[in-house]
């Protein structure tokens, strides 16, 4: 089973308008909701992948309630801690044109009994687990060492761990060293202040991962390449070009393609293939983070893989 962990996820409402103007009054002509959130996306994938999976976290207030309801519709298992503070919402407003913008509200603080509540929780999943994903942002101060405390669970249980984060939670959680770390490149830029341009730039930063203690390292860019390594290998992956319907959670099928692949036992560098693959996918889809084997198998073959 993979345990995944979302400390700030959000209601994702996707509005189609025809035109966004300033000031304007707009009705919309379409309205969707997903639960979202990085672990909860790769727990999606997930279950579309055929692997047991349990979504963890914090939900709070009203619209937690929508989102249990939303993650129970959609069968993914989940067991996340209840808290006072609201979780938040996201609004994207997406016009015929292909223009979309996006609002997200910021979190509210979470009290510190409930982290306790949730490292509690944290501790049990993982001795149920074969890998721990640790996904998104921190809502604040008082989780911010959720994800650490997570991945030495991880190391107790023996097991393996995912940190799929940015700012002082991946500057943390690093320390505890993770199998596996995930930034996309804004991410890795904002917290370590080092711009990636070059293929040197990228090489030097996923050194600086992995000195960090990680054993795999992946800096994703969208569309763009990706970059991967382990000590001493350095990949550059080229994923297949896809029309963009909707890049939303696209490294997040990407973290559950590649631990698809070690569930079925091949090496990392196959494995990339297939989670790149697998982030291509869900992009030419609008629903977010359920593409199926077939989708993604028939992309792996146009992903190319050049070694550093």
């Amino acid at each position: 089973m993979v345990t995944t962990i979302t400390l700030n996820p959000m209601l994702d409402k996707s509005v189609t308008i025809n035109r966004l103007e300033r000031g304007a009054i707009h009705r919309a002509t379409k309205m969707e909701m997903v639960a979202g959130g990085k672990g909860i996306n790769v727990s999606r994938q997930l279950r579309h992948l055929g692997i047991d999976t349990v979504a963890t976290g914090f939900l709070g207030g009203e619209v937690g309630s929508i989102m249990t309801r939303l993650l129970t519709a959609e069968a993914i298992n989940h067991d996340f801690v209840l808290t006072a503070a609201m979780t938040r919402e996201g609004v994207t407003y997406h016009e015929p044109s292909g223009v979309w913008t996006a609002l997200f509200e910021p979190p509210l603080r979470i009290d510190i009994e409930a982290v306790h509540k949730l490292s509690k929780k944290i501790e049990f999943l993982a001795s149920k687990s074969s890998w721990l994903v640790c996904g998104g942002s921190s809502p604040g101060n008082e989780a911010d060492d959720v994800f650490y405390e997570a991945i030495l669970s991880a190391h107790r249980h023996g097991i393996t761990s995912v940190l799929d984060s940015y700012g002082y939670a991946l500057e943390l959680g690093l320390k505890a060293q993770p199998t596996m770390v995930k930034p996309n490149k804004r991410e890795f830029e904002l917290t370590f202040g080092q711009s990636l341009k070059t293929d040197h730039e990228y090489v030097e930063a996923i050194n600086v991962l992995l000195k960090g203690g990680a054993r795999y390292c992946i800096i994703s860019d969208g569309s763009n390449p990706l970059y991967a390594g382990i000590q001493g290998h350095y990949w550059k992956v080229i994923p297949p070009a896809v029309p963009a319907v909707n890049p939303t959670g696209s490294g997040d099928a990407m973290v559950g393609g590649i631990l698809y692949g070690f569930h079925q036992g091949w090496k990392f560098e196959r494995s990339l293939a297939f989670g790149a693959a697998a982030g291509a996918a869900n992009a030419r889809k609008w629903e977010v983070a359920n593409s199926s084997l077939a989708e993604i198998a028939t992309l792996e073959p146009d992903v190319k893989l050049q070694r550093l």
